[in-house]
């Protein structure tokens, strides 16, 4: 009895280790999004940790995909930081922009904030 315990225990434990989180790192500059292209694969969880390099400009990343279970949406304050994780269940390429719009003139992603992440 004591021997099958303790095989269940080993097989048990063998089949617990989840796979780490991906943590990739975003810069959000004066309209832009560094890097602006991103390829992860199915199934792997990722962790976006944004920055936002801009001394007076909020920004936000925004990829908006929930057929393949990814909704972010990451407000970030001028020299903040923030993060998102999701875990991509759909292969394809998907937009990431900046969606702030001023008052006058042209919103962040037509002045060239965006991008695109891949899943493989």
């Amino acid at each position: 009895m004591k021997v099958v315990f303790a095989l269940l225990l080993v097989a048990g434990v063998s089949t617990v280790h989840a796979a780490e989180p991906r943590v990739i790192d975003i810069k959000l500059d004066s309209y832009s999004i560094i890097p602006d292209s991103i390829t992860v694969k199915v199934n792997e969880p990722v962790i976006l940790k944004v920055s936002n390099a801009a001394t007076f400009i909020p920004h936000n990343l925004v990829i908006k995909a929930p057929e393949a279970g990814i909704d972010v949406k990451i407000d970030v304050r001028a020299g903040k930081t923030g993060e998102a994780a999701f875990t991509p269940t759909k292969s394809g390429t998907y937009e990431m922009f900046c969606d702030k719009t001023p008052p006058i003139g042209k919103s962040h992603k037509d002045k060239g904030m965006h991008g695109k992440l891949i899943v493989e």
